[in-house]
């Protein structure tokens, strides 16, 4: 339920301020006259932006109200006036309410969109950002840090706004602690609406951030409660709490990729959140670092995210730890919990060489961990003895760890009046639950946000005949739209084709032979994928003896704030002679949401097959979040199949995610180039495939870890290839080391010319390694 203090309720409900008799109403329609307006507020005064668009609006609302008459800065109408362009808004005083306002289709230049301060030295107390939105208001270029809501000052508050779409790095919020006056502020941030932030593929992309390693040690006192975070994907943590004595309460979590992550700082409160993952990858829950942290009445339900995203993680921490690494956790209360459906409970996790300190004084008290479909949802790592259990209850279909006060029970399950799932032990009175906030009672009543949905739309189909309608096709196509050739044989491309929007290039079915795209120009790809664009191509071959150094197909050249995506499926690659041109390249400062080839052919190419080994700041960046292999047949290849880099041991972000299953890589890899060079992949499963003459000079597969990483490799075979090189060796099943041949590999037959049962079968049945569609 919303609460609003007594003197706004007229404010809010009516749009008109509660003004004495000396207080006064001005609007004004543009800067200059806002500019003219503000030194003359009094208190209980109230100033109307009028209806309309302010473009480049750069406002410094600067005065001093009183508790019982604050000065009033609203809009004409709730969203009617729209920030734009360069527009920002700092508050500078005390007693200031700004209302209405809609920050959209700009960027705010010189720091943040809302700022509680003008500088160093002005900064706003008891002021008051109400009923505003934010809205994919982002620096045009993607590698800009930037903050949208900066917290300075004490006693402000933030309460029923709209703030989602920030795509670039940067905190979406931060509270700042730089100076005493800033401390111990009591700021308020509830009844929000925080709506999707994408993955960052970086550090830097939490919603809220209170505080700096720097001044952990220091006691913010800021409230987070009664918001509801929606997509909020940015990275591993969502709250980051890096200050003292905070409360973050009664928030509702749906179906975020992370976790409040108590990062630095000690005596923080997280009560009464409810952490909804509704069976979402990477989901997660609390993540616990430092000392005197209470984790009380929280309600988990489907969450699947991993190590640092578990649904409840205790870290190890890092002996006389500096402000900026993991202080050991110690004197923690974990009571009272609902854990439904979860599928990973971490005790002890993140120990390596440097974090070797375990969990001391920790006690989980009467916490309901509820999981009939859960084989081992606990993950225990080394000594737990720090760790007291009392009277905790699991369900699960597999034994839990066996460690007292966590007692095996069995539960009914009753549904809440808004259907969440609450597990109730024999005898045990019914418990009522429900949503603290829902979707619709957060952010402003005059906004909602469009009901998010899949893209399932098909456009028009353009049929191309001749090489001379085929960039005429791209040139005319629209969102979604499908581009067909018609007719075999080669379609010459002499310049670069942008693909901007979401389009497919495919072969009509039936077709005689692939119809062929020859790169014509030496400096220039076939294709870029540009800001947004999402490019899907079925069926047709690629002839790269033209392009050079260029490659075959690029993300764009520019940083790029929206993602783009790349599925490749029957499609054949070949030809490119200069060995520093690629398949496919991702640039510099552009993100990947999938790059996927499948039942896909890559032959006689001089360089590396596919390359996404750009970001090498090693700050943990990455090129692309999924990247997946499925019956491809890579030979013949002079470089790596594939190159895939993230450097760095951040651990703010969990990728990137590489699937290699059903492939079959025949003379793959040079004197420094492995078949597959994975450098600081966090997540890799290498299946059904086989190597033959591939990485003899270096290796046939490398990984490169840059610290921890989960890699897996089985039914698996290496015929006369180099070795698997690993400073951490990957988990490993059905690996076997047969020599073999193919029954007509310069006709793409890779079945076996003699079956040799030695090798091991495919995860899903079939013989490994690649087969011809």
């Amino acid at each position: 339920m919303r609460h609003l203090p007594t003197l706004l309720i007229t404010t809010l409900l009516g749009w008109s301020g509660h003004l004495t008799t000396h207080a006064s109403a001005i609007k004004v329609a543009d800067v200059a006259a806002f500019n003219a307006a503000v030194p003359n507020l009094h208190p209980g005064d109230t100033l109307v932006l009028a209806a309309g668009s302010w473009r480049d609006a750069q406002l410094v609302f600067k005065g001093t109200g009183t508790e019982q008459q604050p000065i009033v800065l609203r809009a004409e109408r709730p969203g009617a006036t729209r920030l734009m362009g360069l527009s920002s808004l700092r508050l500078v005083g005390s007693y200031l309410v700004v209302s209405g306002l809609d920050f959209r289709e700009g960027y705010a230049p010189n720091g943040g969109v809302i700022e509680f301060r003008d500088d160093k030295k002005g900064l706003a107390n008891h002021c008051r950002v109400t009923e505003c939105v934010i809205d994919n208001y982002n620096r045009p270029i993607g590698g800009s840090d930037d903050k949208w809501v900066h917290f300075y000052g004490q006693y402000n508050r933030f309460d029923h706004n709209y703030v989602a779409g920030k795509k670039t790095v940067g905190v979406t919020m931060v509270v700042e602690l730089p100076t005493p006056e800033s401390r111990e502020n009591h700021h308020r941030i509830d009844h929000n609406f925080f709506g999707p932030r994408p993955r960052l593929g970086s550090n830097a992309g939490e919603t809220i951030r209170i505080g700096l390693s720097e001044t952990s040690l220091t006691s913010s006192r800021t409230v987070v409660e009664e918001n509801y975070f929606y997509h909020c994907n940015g990275e591993v943590e969502i709250v980051s709490v890096k200050s003292g004595e905070n409360v973050v309460r009664r928030n509702v979590f749906e179906e975020c990729e992370g976790s409040v992550v108590l990062r630095h700082g000690n005596n923080n409160l997280i009560e009464g959140n409810y952490f909804l993952g509704n069976g979402k990858t990477q989901t997660g829950g609390v993540r616990i670092i430092n000392a005197g942290h209470k984790i009380l009445n929280n309600y988990f339900a489907d969450l699947r995210g991993t190590e640092f995203r578990g649904a409840l993680v205790i870290m190890h921490g890092v002996p006389n730890s500096p402000l900026n690494r993991y202080s050991p956790v110690h004197d923690v209360a974990v009571e009272n919990n609902t854990f439904v459906n979860c599928s990973n409970i971490e005790l002890g996790a993140g120990k390596d060489a440097e974090r070797t300190q375990a969990p001391a004084n920790v006690t989980l008290t009467n916490n309901v961990f509820y999981g009939p479909q859960m084989p081992q949802p606990f993950h225990v790592f080394e000594d737990m003895s720090g760790l007291k259990f009392t009277h905790n209850l699991l369900q699960a279909s597999g034994s839990g760890p066996n460690i007292a006060g966590l007692e095996a029970a069995t539960f009914t399950v009753q549904k809440s009046a808004d259907g969440l799932l609450v597990p109730v032990a024999k005898g045990a009175p019914k418990t009522d639950i429900r949503r603290p906030v829902t979707a619709a009672e957060a952010g402003p009543r005059w906004f909602r946000p469009a009901a998010a949905s899949a893209d399932t739309r098909t456009g028009r189909v353009l049929p191309v005949a001749t090489p001379a309608d085929l960039l005429k096709a791209f040139q005319t196509a629209k969102a979604n739209d499908i581009i067909e050739l018609t007719q075999p044989g080669i379609y010459p491309v002499p310049q670069t084709i942008g693909v901007t929007v979401p389009l497919t290039l495919r072969a009509k079915a039936g077709v005689a032979s692939r119809p062929v795209l020859l790169g014509s120009n030496a400096g220039q790809s076939v294709f870029t994928i540009e800001n947004g664009g999402k490019l899907r191509l079925a069926g047709v071959a690629f002839d790269g003896k033209g392009v050079g150094a260029a490659g075959l197909i690029q993300s764009g050249t520019q940083p790029a704030l929206e993602h783009y995506s790349l599925w490749a499926n029957n499609c054949a690659f070949y030809g490119l002679t200069d060995g520093t041109g690629h398949v496919f390249q991702a640039t510099t400062a552009t993100f990947a949401d999938t790059v996927q080839f499948a039942n896909c052919l890559f032959y006689n190419l001089a360089g590396s097959a596919l390359s996404l080994a750009t970001e090498t700041k090693d700050k943990g960046t990455y090129n692309a979040e999924y990247v997946i292999l499925r019956n491809c047949l890579f030979r013949n290849v002079q470089g790596s199949a594939l190159e895939l880099y993230r450097g760095g041991n951040d651990e703010s972000t969990l990728g990137p995610f590489l699937t290699v299953d059903h492939c079959t890589f025949d003379n793959v890899g040079g004197a420094k180039s492995p078949a597959l060079m994975l450098t600081g992949v966090q997540w890799t499963d290498i299946r059904n495939s086989l190597f033959n003459k591939s990485g003899v000079a270096s290796a046939a597969i490398k990984y490169q870890e840059l610290g921890k990483s989960k890699n897996r490799l089985s039914n698996t075979n290496f015929s006369q290839s180099g070795k698997v090189v690993a400073s951490y060796p990957p988990r490993t099943e059905k690996l076997t080391y047969v020599t073999t041949a193919f029954a007509a590999p310069q006709k793409f037959d890779y079945r076996l010319k003699t079956p040799t049962p030695q090798l091991p079968v495919a995860t899903d049945g079939r013989p490994v390694g690649f087969v011809k569609q």
